[in-house]
């Protein structure tokens, strides 16, 4: 008996040596959401600018239709971002580690950093607005948005810098068109209403997104107002919206590192001999 509880013990200690001559790799990247979330706190029905005949721009406190974004309403900005992991600081950037294991990523959309879609280091996609601000087509250039996060290899966390500085540029979105022969503002696209689209060759209205450094307000400016009056130019004016709120990252980083192969055979194999040793030592 003693003999075989011996030669079982010699069997589990061979199993324990046992290496498959391959370890798992850490992927260099991971892609996180980056989110902003607020209220609109200036609407287009309060910022509403009119271009006089002499040029100069004056505030308008006449009637207008409702639009899509009131104050109060809540408005989220989305994007993913894809940003390096510690694997990458240490095998694709050794060599040019930080002393203080501090980097900053400034995050764009691919078109602007040489590839087509999302995916490597430092890409992200283009921001989503939720209603009716949709990313857009400028002069056959796709959407860009561009923010900066921070990456502290320490801890393997993410941060963005200042809060928030962030910009996001070609937006279409719903606007004004003024009526000349009635005097009055509608909205573009609504029931009945033509879209504000100066001709069929034109982009519709354009707009861009961008954040101050604390990060608390996001801002869409210059909403040009169009009229069906060519005398006018393209346009009578113009407004603004800004959202108040803040930008947040999912707890991202600091990850359990994941056992190789050769090492969970081992745990696996240690584990399966602790209730065989118990039986001998009974039968013993």
């Amino acid at each position: 008996m003693q003999a075989m509880k011996w030669a079982m013990v010699a069997a589990g200690t061979a199993v324990l040596g046992v290496s498959t001559g391959w370890a798992q790799t850490a992927p260099i990247s991971r892609t996180i959401p980056v989110t902003f979330t607020g209220t609109v706190t200036g609407s287009a029905g309060d910022s509403l600018m009119v271009r006089q005949p002499d040029g100069s721009m004056t505030p308008y406190a006449g009637p207008l239709p409702d639009y899509p974004y009131a104050v109060g309403d809540a408005v989220t900005i989305s994007f993913n971002a894809t940003l390096p992991t510690r694997e990458f600081y240490d095998s694709v950037y050794a060599g040019q580690k930080a002393a203080d294991g501090i980097y900053r990523i400034t995050v764009s959309s691919p078109y602007y950093n040489g590839g087509t879609a999302p995916g490597g280091i430092g890409n992200s996609t283009a921001a989503d607005v939720s209603g009716p601000i949709s990313p857009a087509l400028n002069s056959g250039q796709p959407t860009n948005t561009r923010m900066t996060i921070v990456y502290d290899y320490n801890t393997d966390s993410y941060a963005i810098e200042g809060s928030g500085s962030f910009v996001s540029g070609a937006y279409s979105l719903p606007g004004y068109l003024y009526d000349a022969a009635s005097g009055a503002y509608l909205l573009c696209g609504t029931s009945g209403q033509p879209g504000c689209l100066p001709s069929a060759s034109y982009d519709p209205i354009l707009s861009s997104l961008s954040g101050g450094a604390d990060g608390s307000r996001v801002n869409v400016a210059n909403v040009r107002v169009l009229s069906t009056d060519p005398a006018s130019g393209t346009g009578t004016g113009v407004f603004s919206l800004s959202f108040l709120g803040s930008w947040s990252l999912p707890q991202a980083g600091g990850a359990t590192p994941v056992p190789e192969p050769g090492m969970l055979l081992l745990f696996g194999a240690a584990s399966a001999l602790l209730p065989l040793r118990r039986r001998l030592r009974r039968a013993a």
